[in-house]
């Protein structure tokens, strides 16, 4: 069995079975240490060891639990479990033996550390879909559309000569390695970009982890074979959210090559593929899929309707003008929310009109946007509506 660990800029070494057996190591050692000042704090002198540093003593099992939830991202309870028994069996034990006077005091001066804790391994698991999310606000995903098939094998022989990477091992860990070691193939798998990986990552299509999928589906789109494709186009099918976002940024990955059958797939009677399709034409960006997210704007579930409001601020052009004033009147908030906010984005006077009438929503949030887009397009005109609604809305 073989785990991937990750090194240097995104590449992974096949680190075997050692690899697992020397981060349990690194946190058995920090764990014992922590017990052991525990231990002797316990047992101490309590004027030797000090009531300032008893209050600082559940931070020692800090390190070695941040370790294992970065490590081990997909442990969350047992995490959690271990923090609050460790937290709450301290606090009472050293209040019992007078060691403190505030166990409060201690409980919320421990908190700070439950915090990061949580935070890192929220970003240990979903560090891939948060890293993305970030490509697409930048557009960074533009540059890679115009690749070709050259340009990706070069790229997968310059990870393939630094890291010297098997690509058999991988895809052998990928078919019968455990859920991290499956997970860390079929990413490094898609680092790599070689074609021959395609078959394995289709099949991983349907493994029984959704992170497992989710990595399979980014992997074929950063491979960017035409083949890929149909196999992304099934998987926005998965009943996982997260494996349906990294099938939308697979295909998204693909640019202008998926455009045809992104476009095809807004007519599927699935919802979940018409709004996946949504996502990653929004992400390519380019003109020619307008009249499709226009269409996808008056789809019959909300959920499609609001991506394709966001797909029309994204992309923009005064085409986008009219569906956006027609989504401010949309029975569903969360459309009339993003509608108000594109309106805002165009930063045209055009967008005056709609907005104007948006100031006047049933929804307290959506006239709240309503407020901030004419605060964005900040024209003469928009100030003077600006204006004029906060003396009216003074009368009332």
């Amino acid at each position: 069995m073989i785990a991937m660990e990750r090194t240097g800029q995104g590449g992974y070494l096949a680190a075997g079975f050692g690899g697992q057996v020397l981060k349990l190591t690194v946190i058995g050692i920090f764990s014992v240490i922590a017990l052991a000042v525990t231990l002797f704090a316990f047992f101490s002198d309590e004027t030797f060891f000090g009531i300032a540093n008893i209050i600082l003593l559940p931070h020692l099992y800090l390190i070695p639990i941040i370790l294992f939830a970065f490590w081990y991202p997909k442990r969350g309870l047992q995490i959690t479990i271990i923090i609050i028994v460790t937290l709450v069996v301290l606090t009472f034990v050293f209040y019992y033996r007078g060691m403190i006077q505030d166990p409060l005091f201690m409980l919320l001066n421990s908190g700070v550390d439950l915090m990061i804790v949580f935070a890192l391994a929220l970003y240990a698991k979903d560090r891939d879909l948060i890293e993305g999310i970030l490509k697409d606000i930048m557009g960074q995903y533009r540059g890679s559309r115009g690749r070709t098939k050259g340009d990706r094998l070069g790229q997968a022989e310059k990870w393939e000569g630094l890291f010297s990477l098997d690509v058999s091992e991988i895809v052998q860990a990928l078919r019968t390695g455990d859920e991290d070691d499956r997970e860390e193939a079929a990413r490094a798998l898609g680092e790599l970009r070689d074609p021959e990986a395609v078959e394995p990552l289709t099949a991983a299509l349907g493994d029984q982890s959704r992170y497992v999928r989710r990595e399979a589906a980014k992997a074929l789109g950063a491979i960017g074979e035409e083949r890929c494709i149909p196999p992304l186009i099934k998987a926005l099918r998965d009943e996982d959210r997260s494996a349906r976002e990294g099938a939308a940024e697979g295909l998204a990955m693909m640019g202008t090559m998926a455009i045809n059958s992104l476009a095809r797939a807004l007519d599927d009677p699935d919802w979940h593929v018409r709004m996946g399709a949504v996502v990653a034409l929004r992400i390519i960006g380019d003109r020619t899929v307008m009249p499709g997210i226009i269409r996808a704007a008056g789809d019959e579930n909300r959920f499609v309707r609001r991506e394709a409001i966001k797909g029309l601020g994204r992309i923009g052009g005064n085409e986008v003008l009219q569906p956006l004033a027609d989504a401010l009147t949309d029975e569903d908030t969360g459309v009339r929310l993003r509608a108000a906010g594109a309106l805002g984005r165009t930063g045209r006077d055009d967008a005056i009109a709609p907005l104007i009438g948006a100031l006047g929503d049933r929804d307290s949030g959506v006239r709240l946007r309503a407020i901030q887009a004419l605060e964005e397009i900040g024209s003469p005109a928009a100030r003077a509506v600006l204006e004029q609604h906060g003396e009216q809305a003074g009368k009332d």
